[in-house]
């Protein structure tokens, strides 16, 4: 049974905030206003959150619904700053004041202070200093808890927008970015390892659809490799609120070939082939480009002027959201975002393939020679038909990487 206290406190609707969509044209704003509008309800829907409507107002989202859980979960929606579980009143003074005492009453317990923090959108007989004063006052006469704007134990807030009051306590902060879906499609080069659904990760949320691509390097590397590589394109899903499509190719006869012809040269020969399959998927799936988790000077391969040997093999362009953080911000990344559990689970052994003291600074020259060796275009052409796919759901049992532990134990 719903006791009394838990009536007064029950919401009603969850406000939701967005940024930079907020600045583009009528026209771009209305149409990402949509996108987002959409994705917070598949988000709703992934995570069985009942609610009435979504309800687009001038800056501003509403979500009709009498469930808490939606604020956090709409938080992890690409595109959404910032919710908040609110009340509804109408916009008069004499209904604020009754609607903030309700609220705040139960919270004010003995020694806390409390504020408020008041603005409007719309023309009113009050300013936004009247809603703090009176409402204020009604909220003291009523508790006898003391006022200060600095710092107070409890903070209410109160939007006015037309006819109607939005009275919270709470901010939970957002995910940001772009509405997922307003961008163009990526092939996402996705390991298994740590930084790569990291990179995969910033680009949903920059707006674009991803792809994940895995090359399977058995049998330089074991089966955990795909296993944690499923996991997370399965965490990205959750992200996504939405089906992925994962491509897998096998790659082990090509490394085999590298390794044998140019030992110390294979790690770059390998990203080349990789390169060149990712870009021939991408203009098949009519997407924009390779996103990869590759950062400056992170291994072997990851040289500038490796870097610049590799990009030489893709005739579509290469996205590096991590090229110029460390490891342990991309580690933090994960952790945040719920994947890094995911990517260190099982054994983590690395590609058995690659030369004890591989090259740092590879020729483009010296690499086509080889490349012309190994009859490169067969070679890929080759290794192209492997290509496998799948569709991988949103797990359920992967939510938590929604709003995962801000200080992980792992």
């Amino acid at each position: 049974m719903t006791n009394e206290g838990d009536e007064m406190q029950r919401i009603d609707a969850v406000l939701v905030r967005y940024g930079e969509i907020g600045i583009k044209s009528d026209r771009v704003r209305s149409r990402y206003e949509r996108t987002l509008v959409n994705n917070i309800e598949r988000m709703l829907g992934f995570c069985a959150i009942p609610y009435e409507a979504v309800v687009r107002d001038f800056g501003r989202i509403f979500v009709k619904t009498r469930d808490s859980a939606a604020a956090p979960a709409v938080a992890s929606v690409f595109g959404v700053v910032s919710t908040s579980p609110v009340q509804t009143s109408a916009a008069t003074l004499d209904a604020m004041q009754s609607a903030a005492v309700r609220i705040v009453s139960p919270l004010l317990t003995e020694g806390k202070s409390f504020g408020i923090r008041a603005r409007r959108t719309g023309t009113h007989d009050y300013s936004s200093k009247d809603i703090g004063e009176v409402v204020g006052g009604a909220i003291e006469k009523a508790t006898g808890a003391p006022v200060r704007l600095s710092k107070p134990d409890v903070q209410l807030f109160i939007e006015v927008r037309a006819g109607s009051a939005y009275l919270y306590t709470e901010v939970v902060p957002g995910v940001g970015g772009l509405p997922l879906g307003t961008q163009g499609k990526v092939i996402a080069l996705v390991s298994g390892g740590i930084d790569s659904p990291v990179a995969a990760w910033l680009m949903m949320k920059r707006g674009c659809t991803i792809v994940p691509l895995f090359f399977d390097c058995e049998p330089y590397l074991g089966d955990t490799g795909r296993q944690r590589a499923e996991a997370v394109v399965r965490a990205l899903a959750v992200w996504a609120g939405r089906p992925l499509d994962f491509a897998v190719v096998h790659h082990g006869a090509s490394l085999s070939e590298f390794k044998k012809l140019a030992p110390r040269m294979t790690c770059v020969l390998c990203k080349r082939m990789m390169y060149r399959i990712a870009a021939s998927i991408a203009k098949a799936e009519n997407a924009h480009g390779i996103v990869t988790g590759e950062s400056i000077g992170q291994v072997a391969s990851q040289t500038t002027q490796n870097l610049l040997a590799i990009d030489e093999a893709s005739d579509v362009p290469v996205y590096r959201p991590l090229i110029g953080l460390d490891k342990t911000e991309n580690i933090k990344l994960a952790r945040r975002i719920g994947t890094y559990r995911l990517s260190t689970a099982g054994d983590s052994s690395n590609c058995t393939a690659a030369h004890r003291h591989p090259t740092t600074n590879a020729d483009q020259e010296e690499l086509k020679r080889y490349e012309a060796e190994l009859l490169i275009r067969e070679l890929s052409a080759e290794e192209a038909k492997s290509l496998a796919w799948q569709r991988v759901f949103p797990d359920k049992s992967l939510q938590w990487v929604l709003n995962p532990e801000p200080n992980p134990p792992w």
